[in-house]
């Protein structure tokens, strides 16, 4: 990573892939993108850790053994009234049940398991537990941190394509540059004042950056989004 302060005290970074959130969601892409060698830099709002939904609440892995995913997903399915994507059902259910063992086995912590029906259930994880040791796990593996650094506005090249992002340190009061070839949002949604435990304060920035470089959104119609 080529990094530089400039007299006016802009930060200015290069790196492979810029991860906006440090939640679960963002620090499980960090650490992803960094065991396959790529350049990390991820940027949170709060201090990675101890910020967000997940660090107010828990944290839930959908955790179902093979021979009952089908009657998992289409459980799933029915309470989306048939809007679920069965597909990224089926992948997230295989990945889950790869990585969470490797996460949880080493570590002696597992959790609360609740099962619904016989269907298969899901690991119900301390928030502050989880993230603390997400945090720790992409560090070790060498992914840059940047605390307190909330991003404004995403970067596009002449083409339209988002090439990185800026944003404001907070503790200094200045400005952050990040050239990235790859950005993943991953900063929640929009529940502010929602009242839901932990996104009360959610205030869906990175939503709104994406739309402004004009990605389409899906599902905003949903309670999900708004607790």
């Amino acid at each position: 990573m080529q990094e530089r302060t400039l007299p006016h005290d802009l930060l200015e970074l290069d790196t492979d892939v810029l991860v906006i959130g440090g939640g679960p969601a963002g620090t499980w892409a960090a650490l992803s993108a960094r065991q396959a060698g790529a350049r990390v830099v991820l940027v949170d709002k709060g201090y990675c850790g101890t910020s967000g939904v997940g660090a107010a609440a828990t944290i839930g892995h959908w955790w179902v053994p093979p021979e009952s995913r089908e009657a998992a997903m289409a459980a799933k399915n029915a309470d989306g009234r048939d809007l679920g994507e069965r597909r990224w059902m089926a992948r997230i259910l295989t990945e889950t049940w790869q990585a969470w063992p490797e996460f949880a086995g080493p570590r002696g912590y597992i959790g609360d398991v609740s099962y619904r029906g016989a269907v298969g259930g899901q690991f119900l994880l301390q928030g502050p537990v989880y993230l603390k040791e997400m945090r720790r796990l992409i560090h070790r593996a060498g992914v840059t941190i940047l605390d307190h650094a909330p991003a404004l506005t995403l970067r596009q090249d002449q083409h339209g394509a988002v090439c990185g992002a800026e944003g404001v340190l907070l503790r200094k009061n200045a400005p952050w540059r990040i050239d990235a070839r790859a950005v993943v949002i991953a900063a929640g949604g929009c529940t502010f004042r929602s009242g839901c435990l932990g996104g009360h304060v959610n205030t869906g920035d990175s939503v709104l950056m994406a739309a402004e470089a004009g990605a389409r959104v899906s599902g905003m119609e949903f309670s999900n989004y708004y607790g």
